[in-house]
């Protein structure tokens, strides 16, 4: 919580009372506001060792003490700041003086409805005072004071009020900082209204503002993933894991998890852990994935081939009945298919118009005098198709039967193996290629 935002917000909340002591006793010019005064001598000590006091906790009993002994002082609104600063100092150690903060800030709000660190204070402490189930009114306060640190932003750290002993980058970075901490506010406010979308929103515009902020990526993680929004969750899931700093990070050990997590969860999204190193690599220097990002699913391969196959059997009568019997030889009853319909019968014997099968030649055996042939079909690098001579072939066949090449065939169907997938002819018809097989006495039968 505590940002460097916080602390030059806070710095330059003590810097505007440098000069207050002394205001209290010069005399006004002609035409300015009437000179603040001290009540006593008393209200004066007691004012002059708060500014004097270090330590948060002190200051707040001395400011306690001014409050109770001169509730009505031209120094109010001074005092008001104090408590603001002071109680924003004891607010990250000290839960109990979070709601006191707020209460505080509304006050100051009602005399200055622009008061830049009062609604940035209300943006960091809200959420933490309200919780998973905030209070109504809480929720309307942070709400309007995220969206005034907002609008704010530009003229708060105009370049005109940079101090001098911080740098242009740093104070550049401090106004991305408040800004980031207002829409997180509206992420939680979204979040406990159970508006997911505004939240993701909110944590995109956040770690827009500051990358910085490797709890933000992990919150914005899981709610991208409990909306099944996995590329993107998944790279957020990453960035968690793999920032360390100089902005607020997760423990080692927390980290560790979130990796765990996100190998685990990439491979059984992707199929594979292919890519996953590019992702962390890459979300380790950025807060957000790039544009047009995307990893491709189990599904998406599988609707890919789906697609790709249906469109294949609508243009390819061949390879509609290819599929069709693999389909059903590596089906529950691939076995009782196979006695049934393909066993012995002269494939593909014609059925729907088809006389030969085509397919590619991955292998031969021998090469020299080959009886054996493994063909792709499907896919020409997958064999699926064993085509077994029971003579070797003769060497005008191999002009024909090259490495490679596709190759038309039909035949009686011998045997199968489901897994991996395999259909075997014996002594098939190769057109264009003599062969020495013997005469053929199969069943003219049609798969279904």
């Amino acid at each position: 919580m505590a940002s460097s935002a916080l602390a030059l917000l806070t710095s330059l909340a003590f810097g505007s009372f440098a000069s207050a002591q002394d205001a209290g006793s010069q005399q006004p010019a002609a035409g300015q506001q009437p000179a603040k005064n001290y009540k006593d001598r008393g209200e004066y000590d007691l004012f002059s060792k708060i500014t004097q006091t270090q330590d948060a906790k002190a200051r707040l009993d001395l400011l306690n003490q001014w409050q109770d002994k001169y509730p009505q002082s031209d120094f109010a609104q001074d005092r008001l700041l104090y408590f603001v600063a002071t109680l924003a100092q004891l607010a990250p150690n000290d839960p109990s003086a979070r709601q006191k903060l707020l209460d505080k800030c509304n006050e100051l709000l009602k005399a200055d409805p622009k008061n830049f660190r009062a609604m940035y204070l209300i943006s960091v402490w809200g959420p933490a005072v309200g919780g998973t189930s905030p209070a109504a009114d809480l929720v309307t306060q942070v709400d309007t004071a995220a969206h005034g640190v907002i609008d704010g932003a530009d003229a708060a750290f105009d370049a005109s009020k940079k101090p001098a002993n911080v740098s242009a980058d740093d104070f550049t970075k401090a106004k991305g900082q408040a800004v980031a901490i207002a829409h997180n506010a509206l992420a939680w406010e979204a979040t406990s209204k159970k508006d997911n979308a505004t939240a993701e929103n909110e944590y995109k515009a956040s770690l827009e503002a500051n990358p910085d902020q490797g709890t933000i990526s992990a919150a914005y993680a899981k709610m991208l993933i409990e909306e099944k929004k996995y590329p993107e969750g998944l790279f957020e899931y990453a960035r968690a894991s793999q920032y360390t700093g100089p902005g607020p990070a997760l423990p080692e050990a927390t980290r560790k998890q979130l990796l765990d997590y996100f190998n685990k969860a990439y491979k059984d999204y992707k199929g594979s852990s292919d890519g996953a190193d590019q992702i962390l690599a890459q979300a380790k220097t950025s807060a957000l994935p790039p544009a047009g990002f995307s990893i491709t699913s189990q599904a998406d391969v599988a609707n890919k081939q789906a697609a790709d196959i249906n469109a294949r059997m609508a243009s390819d009568p061949q390879f509609k009945l290819w599929f069709a019997l693999k389909q059903n030889l590596t089906g529950d009853q691939g076995d009782q298919f196979f006695n049934s319909n393909v066993k012995d019968a002269e494939i593909p014997g014609g059925a729907e118009g088809v006389k030969n099968f085509t397919g590619t030649v991955i292998s031969i055996d021998p090469p020299d005098r080959p009886t054996k042939v493994v063909l792709g079909v499907e896919d020409p690098t997958k064999g699926d198709a064993t085509l077994e001579f029971s003579q070797p072939l003769p060497a005008s066949a191999l002009d024909k039967i090259k490495t490679g090449e596709k190759l038309d065939f039909s035949g009686v169907a011998d045997s199968y193996t489901k897994d991996p997938y395999m259909l075997t002819f014996k002594d098939p018809t190769v057109p264009g290629v003599a062969t020495t097989a013997p005469p053929k006495k199969a069943t003219r039968r049609r798969p279904r």
